[in-house]
Formats: C-alpha cells, sequence, structure tokens
C-alpha cells in the first residue's frame, strides 16, 4: 500500500475538497431523497461521510479515534456545509506538520499515518461522487485522486471487498464507461 499512500497529504485536501464541494451543491430539496446508495438518503451519506471526513482530522491530529464505520445518524447536522468546512480548515491546520510516519491506531492495528488515512481519505473521495450521482450530476473523480482510490480497491483482496458492511457485489460497467464508472461498477455502484 506504500504506493497508494505516497501522497496521502495531497489526496487528502484534494478528497475533502471534492466531498465539500458536492454537499455545498445539494439542493433544500433533495436531503431527504434516496441516495445512490440504497439504505441511506442525501442527509445519511452526508452524514457518514461527515463522519469519516472526522476520522481524517483526528488522524492527523493525533487523536482517538473509533474502529467501525461512521454511522450516518450520530453525524446528521443542520449544516453538514459549515460542519465539513470547519473540518477542512483542521484538515489544513494539521497536514503541513504532519509526521506521516507517526504510528497511529487504526482498526486493523498501528500503523503509519499515511496508511492510515488511505481508506478514509478513498471513502470520502467516493462518496463525493456518490453524492454528486444522487443529485443527478455526472462527475468524475479528479484524475490523481480516482487513481489513488483505483489503487487502494485494487489493493484489498476480494472477500474483504465484499464483506457485509463493506461494497456490494459489483455490476458490469457499460462498454464506454469512464475510469471512476468502471471503478464505482465494481464498488457495486450503478452507473448507467
Amino acid at each position: 500500500m506504500s504506493d497508494v499512500s505516497a501522497r496521502i497529504d495531497v489526496m487528502t485536501a484534494e478528497a475533502l475538497e471534492f466531498f465539500v464541494e458536492a454537499v455545498e451543491r445539494v439542493p433544500a430539496e433533495r436531503w431527504d431523497e434516496p441516495s445512490n446508495l440504497d439504505e441511506w438518503s442525501v442527509r445519511e451519506l452526508i452524514g457518514h461521510a461527515t463522519g469519516t471526513a472526522t476520522k481524517i482530522a483526528v488522524l492527523l491530529e493525533d487523536g482517538e479515534i473509533w474502529e467501525t464505520p461512521s454511522e450516518p445518524a450520530d453525524w446528521v447536522c443542520d449544516d453538514p456545509a459549515a460542519k465539513l468546512r470547519d473540518i477542512r480548515e483542521r484538515v489544513r491546520r494539521a497536514l503541513p506538520n504532519a509526521d506521516m510516519e507517526a504510528s497511529r491506531t487504526s482498526p486493523v492495528g498501528e500503523m503509519p499515518l499515511r496508511q492510515a488515512l488511505a481508506f478514509p481519505v478513498a471513502d470520502v473521495a467516493m462518496h463525493g461522487w456518490d453524492l454528486h450521482r444522487s443529485c443527478g450530476r455526472s462527475v468524475e473523480l479528479p484524475a490523481e485522486l480516482g487513481a489513488f482510490c483505483q489503487a487502494l480497491i485494487d489493493s484489498v483482496p476480494e472477500q474483504a471487498m465484499r464483506r457485509p458492511g463493506a461494497f456490494a457485489p459489483a455490476k458490469t460497467a457499460p462498454e464506454r464507461a469512464t475510469s471512476t464508472e468502471r471503478l464505482m461498477a465494481f464498488l457495486g455502484r450503478s452507473v448507467d
């Protein structure tokens, strides 16, 4: 995973920016509509990803993180864009001085910060795509961020990918699918 996490500082900033921009573009009437993820509304999708963005800030600040995925209800608030801008600011302050080789506790044990950040950063980026898609917008992950997410997903064994609570079964991407659409179809998202 070292190749995946080599530019984690850049990917962290880019993923948060991509997600914050997606949240800021959600029309008021969409908040309680279904998202492209069957089990969550748009508000719940944002809640989950806000929890994950908070994990990124806490990891950078060397705080104590929780081991389970962020539950949407725990992170839903009245102004998620403002909350995410605050998180983004915490991350911006912490990134320049972060020791990416410092040990952090993660759900799979102790590892360097650069590795501990990889999954939450990819999660925030991919949920940014989900949010755009849920609001009827077709977007691509920024090229380097998309490559980062693809490399991370490629490093995960199939049985871990499809365990309960992880990713849905892969779907077939259309023949002319973009690299982002192929990645998202592999992760069980509808892309057509």
